[in-house]
């Protein structure tokens, strides 16, 4: 069989199984050639490349390697990686190339743990090809990039090695990129694509998913699996900071417009009649980052103090008063919105212990601080009582659990 055929062949075999029969619509999208242009695989997130030699020759454990290259390409369709990660890939190429490698090999390896259809391929030594941790297990292409990039600072910057390299995998030649992957990623490619063409693929992949969702219900049970976890690129998903804007407006208050319905006590003993003014903006706010012992696990600390930066940015705040908190409030210092990025809490947290939210409430009445908001950023693994608060409190959760606060509100920022 010649080589046309045979990856024809295997292609038909990855569209007609369970693990990966809802591929068949995204599959189907885009043109896909063998050809010598590229050294391995690529993808503009729409057409699909694939070096012959390097699938026939290469690649040692046959028609399972070269099927794990076909699904690879195709998740990096499915989940737009080349149009929804360009800004990541402007801040580190090579990181971000590893960081999406990384979330495809994973998916991959778990909607078929017995290899019956695909296998992560092996070079000529036996050695697999591509980047695989399990450290990474159901993280997003975000939370990787910058572990990888907190890693890659730690060491001291990127060394032109090939990367961490998991447990056991990713120890294959790293062509393509250089990275430990095994195929290009063609950015410029999807870059280039007039806007018009990238919000059709962007319709076309999300109405793939849909119908092979679509076909899945009506084949009842026993069917297609979503073992790659394809409905969640097509779920809506809530913004926080939406979430967190709709919180700030409807229960928090700044002077900033004028009314009549109170005058301005300030001019009374004058005799003279001012407005008082008022807004939707907050002067005063209260970060409060859980530092107990949990948050040191799966970069929870992370993910938070990356939400309280954000926070700062979005808002035009006057007094952002920061507490790291476990059993004991310990309070970091008063910033503006513009001092928080490169303030010291930011680079240093101060914790380990339980998780009591209510030595937070306890501290501020004690100072008598007063803020207009409090968002208390923790996991949400609290023992014990919430907290006795006097303010409207949010609750920005990072967990991979469902947890809800029973006091004020609840969003979730993983």
């Amino acid at each position: 069989m010649d080589r046309q055929r045979k990856f024809k062949a295997i292609r038909i075999g990855i569209m007609r199984s369970d693990e990966f029969g809802l591929l068949k619509g995204i599959m189907m999208i885009g043109e896909r050639k063998l050809t010598n242009i590229v050294p391995t695989a690529a993808t503009n997130g729409r057409d699909e490349l694939y070096n012959p030699d390097f699938l026939f020759e290469t690649i040692s454990n046959g028609d399972k390697g070269i099927g794990f290259i076909i699904v690879h390409e195709n998740m990096h369709k499915a989940a737009r990686h080349m149009i929804v990660y360009q800004a990541l890939h402007r801040k580190d190429a090579r990181l971000t190339n590893m960081a999406c490698d990384y979330w495809i090999n994973d998916r991959i390896m778990k909607a078929d743990p017995d290899k019956r259809i695909v296998e992560m391929p092996t070079d000529s030594d036996g050695k697999y090809i591509g980047l695989y941790d399990k450290k990474y297990e159901g993280w997003t292409v975000k939370r990787i990039f910058y572990d990888l990039l907190k890693e890659e600072e730690e060491q001291g910057g990127n060394d032109d090695s090939d990367g961490p390299q998991g447990e056991g995998q990713g120890q294959g030649s790293g062509q393509g990129q250089g990275d430990g992957g095994f195929d290009d990623h063609d950015w410029e490619g999807a870059q280039d694509m007039p806007k018009e063409e990238q919000d059709k693929l962007t319709n076309d992949v999300k109405e793939a998913i849909r119908q092979g969702q679509h076909a899945a219900r009506k084949a009842g049970t026993g069917g297609l699996q979503d073992a790659l976890g394809l409905g969640e690129l097509v779920r809506p998903k809530v913004d926080w900071r939406v979430q967190l804007r709709e919180f700030l407006n409807a229960t928090c208050r700044k002077k900033e417009r004028s009314t009549w319905r109170r005058p301005n006590r300030r001019f009374l003993h004058q005799d003279i009649i001012m407005p008082t003014l008022e807004g939707e903006s907050i002067k005063v706010m209260v970060q409060a980052r859980d530092a107990s012992g949990s948050m040191w696990c799966e970069d929870r600390l992370g993910t938070v103090t990356g939400e309280m930066v954000s926070i700062a940015k979005m808002l035009d705040v006057d007094e952002i008063h920061v507490i790291d908190w476990d059993g004991k409030a310990v309070y970091r210092g008063c910033y503006t919105s513009d001092q928080i990025k490169d303030a010291p809490p930011i680079k240093e947290v101060v914790g380990g212990g339980g998780t009591n939210p209510v030595c937070v409430s306890d501290y501020l009445d004690k100072h008598n601080i007063k803020p207009d908001c409090i968002v208390v950023l923790t996991d949400g693994e609290v023992y014990g009582s919430w907290g006795n608060w006097k303010a409207p409190v949010l609750w920005a959760i990072a967990n991979t659990r469902k947890i809800t606060a029973p006091v004020g509100k609840t969003i979730n920022i993983d």
